[in-house]
């Protein structure tokens, strides 16, 4: 507690709001019984007001804390992989390797073995329970459902405490929450609504990582000699970097490939999509139905009941923020006559939250009991993820009965780009671009790749496009090269300015050129 008070006088803070996380959340429940007039809001998450030791009396729960303590004493931060396991299935028994691997380190970097004994047998005694009914601030709790290191009921008895206090369930098995899982985005979403914070005060954090990504950038292209696109494919031209992004897409292109050249269509296959504008979630179900729309012929080893079926699949595309109700209407209900299998892209379908009919109207096509294979996929990017912007649709009229139409199991998040990312929609523009002309774009200078991944201009797929074509057009036709050059109109300023940068901090990209290939 005296730290706690040296480090807010230190730092001059009159009024701030504290996190309190595991058995951190005791000491801040006992920091704001003290100081209420200092503390703005409190948040714990995975908190308990009494330590194991006070709330076990069981000769079996007292050995079961004995044996953690001689575990503790001789596994902590050893890499032992027995001991880890041990470790790692109660604080993250749903984490990765590496996950595992970052927790072994990080305790052999924050503390020796026999002082996290000395740690665990004080927190073992902690009793704050007193203090509870003194709190008197703004205060939310979240648990993880599954938690083994701190219970459940153990927030769910804080919240009963604190007066007035907010509880959120986390539907997650780790204490320590894992930046992938969906409990991690609404503990994001729900902490920044309390404290009423948006993604525009990150400041520091984003002017780093920032720096960060360009020194990435740099090495990326330093190092790289030659791009294979077909490595990065996840379907017809559209590419994606990061390999747990591209895999998790290759999967939702396989579910809704399935759906379309399913013969059982008794129940038409539901998808929703969060992404950042610009991340080419469109482009993404383009590509998927380009590929469908000319099947291979059938031969005994792959039949499929799709290339039984008499048409091609149709691809159609609806942006609610752009169509009325008449439209909309008239488009759905004219697709009803086809015989053909449909892909529907329902984009921006977190737009006209004042209005009652886009729901209205796709409730009925959502639940069609057609004979031939119907695929929606509705596409949003309202919030800051997939369970901030459900929640907002949920809160519309019929919002939550659309949610209902579509299982966990087909919600997905599209990852926004990276720059490795705007690399290779550049780089698969420009291929695509020289076939439809009759030209081979078989080399790009690093530099213009480095401008166009540093261009915050060029911030979506349909962008990167449209630029990549633009830049061939000014690519002398025998020339099989793309320069820096070839970016600019003759005499544009931005070429000037940016190249005397780049002179003096990128150096090494200079005439130096990144052999591409299908």
């Amino acid at each position: 507690m005296e730290d706690l008070e040296a480090v807010v006088d230190s730092l001059g803070l009159e009024k701030f709001a504290l996190l309190g996380l595991s058995h951190g959340g005791a000491l801040s429940i006992a920091y704001t019984a003290r100081h209420p007039e200092r503390v703005s809001h409190l948040i714990l998450y995975g908190a308990s007001a009494l330590g194991r030791a006070k709330a076990r009396s069981s000769m079996r729960d007292l050995e079961e804390l004995n044996a953690m303590l001689t575990l503790t004493r001789v596994g902590w931060g050893t890499g032992n992989p027995a001991y880890e396991q041990f470790f790692t299935s109660i604080f993250m028994p749903d984490g990765k390797a590496e996950e595992r691997h970052w927790f072994t380190e990080l305790q052999k970097k924050s503390t020796t073995p026999e002082n996290a004994v000395r740690f665990i047998k004080e927190f073992l005694q902690i009793n704050v329970q007193d203090l509870l009914p003194k709190i008197t601030v703004p205060t939310l709790i979240l648990h993880s459902r599954g938690d083994l290191v701190l219970p459940f009921d153990d927030g769910r008895d804080l919240a009963t405490r604190i007066p007035h206090s907010h509880f959120v369930p986390l539907n997650s098995r780790n204490h320590i929450l894992m930046e992938d899982e969906e409990a991690w985005k609404e503990f994001l979403m729900e902490t920044r609504k309390f404290l009423g914070v948006s993604d525009q005060h990150r400041g520091g954090r984003d002017e780093y990582r920032s720096e960060t990504l360009a020194q990435e950038l740099v090495s990326l292209l330093e190092h790289t000699s030659e791009i294979e696109l077909s490595k990065y494919r996840v379907v017809g031209s559209y590419t994606r970097y990061d390999e747990k992004t591209r895999n998790a897409l290759k999967d939702l292109k396989q579910k809704i490939v399935g759906g379309l050249q399913s013969s059982n269509v008794s129940k038409h296959e539901n998808y929703l999509i969060w992404a950042r504008p610009g991340s080419g979630k469109t482009f993404f179900a383009n590509q998927v139905t380009e590929t469908l729309a000319h099947p291979r012929p059938r031969t005994e080893k792959t039949p499929s009941s799709f290339e039984l079926n008499q048409g091609k699949v149709e691809f159609v595309q609806l942006n609610l923020a752009e169509v009325e109700e008449p439209e909309a209407r008239s488009i759905l209900s004219t697709t009803e006559k086809s015989d053909r299998p449909y892909l529907f892209f329902v984009d921006e379908v977190d737009s006209k939250s004042d209005r009652s009919w886009p729901y209205e109207t796709l409730l009925p096509y959502l639940d069609s009991s057609k004979t031939i294979p119907r695929v929606f996929v509705l596409a949003g990017s309202s919030g800051d993820s997939m369970v901030e912007m459900k929640s907002l649709i949920a809160s519309r009229p019929k919002g939550a009965d659309l949610i209902s139409r579509i299982p966990e199991s087909n919600q997905f998040e599209i990852p926004s780009m990276t720059l490795g990312d705007k690399i290779l929609v550049t780089l698969a523009s420009l291929r695509r671009a020289g076939r439809d002309t009759g030209r081979d774009v078989a080399e790009v200078e690093k530099l213009a790749l480095y401008y166009v991944a540093k261009n915050e201009g060029l911030d979506s797929a349909r962008q990167l496009r449209e630029f990549a074509m633009r830049c061939l057009e000014r690519m002398p036709f025998e020339e099989d090269r793309l320069k820096f050059d070839h970016l600019f109109a003759p005499g544009d300023q931005a070429n000037k300015e940016f190249w005397l940068g780049a002179r003096t901090i990128v150096p090494q990209l200079f005439n130096s050129y990144l052999v591409v290939r299908d």
